[in-house]
């Protein structure tokens, strides 16, 4: 993989899902997008709400990545994208085809008491907000800059990898939010 074509695929792939929101889920009433099919399941704004707190904690490093005075590349170069351990097990861990469910970490579960527009509105900023910034961190080297992960600042993962798996999440979600709306009352 290359770094250039990756965060345009990155990029398509972004834009796939904020239509796919906008189209499935905006017409939505608040009542529907608060629905859960099992008190232990989620409902669409949960599965929102836990892509906004995990989206929130990389797009803040990924900025500050951005933000470091002399890090940026004076243009956009391409690379060959290299995956460690690390990035490999996450990405493989938040694959929408990997059938294996995983218990989110405490910090990005849902809480109770959601007001669904608003958290699908924030969903929106941040994925826009991503979008944006996917052309800024082409000017930075993919994989030799690095991000703490959510499980804490000793295990790290490279920027292209955390970009792949953030995604990947998203996408994950998103058809598990899907898969709600199939028993919400339209």
């Amino acid at each position: 993989m290359k770094k250039l074509d990756t965060a345009r695929q990155l990029h398509s792939r972004l834009e796939t899902l904020l239509n796919t929101v906008e189209r499935e889920f905006s017409p939505l009433t608040d009542t529907q997008l608060a629905w859960k099919p099992a008190p232990d399941k989620w409902s669409i704004a949960e599965c929102l709400q836990h892509l906004n707190l995990a989206e929130r904690y990389y797009i803040r490093n990924i900025q500050h990545k951005i933000d470091q005075p002399g890090v940026i590349q004076p243009s956009s170069t391409d690379q060959i994208l290299v995956s460690d351990w690390v990035g490999k097990l996450l990405r493989w861990a938040v694959d929408p085809t990997v059938k294996l469910k995983l218990k989110a970490p405490s910090s990005i579960k849902p809480r109770p008491g959601l007001n669904p527009r608003t958290v699908l509105n924030q969903f929106v900023e941040l994925q826009q907000l991503l979008v944006s910034m996917l052309d800024k961190t082409t000017y930075l080297d993919w994989n030799q800059d690095k991000l703490a992960t959510l499980f804490g600042n000793w295990l790290k993962i490279r920027l292209g990898d955390a970009l792949l798996m953030l995604v990947a999440h998203t996408e994950r979600h998103i058809n598990q939010a899907m898969r709600v709306k199939e028993g919400v009352s339209l």
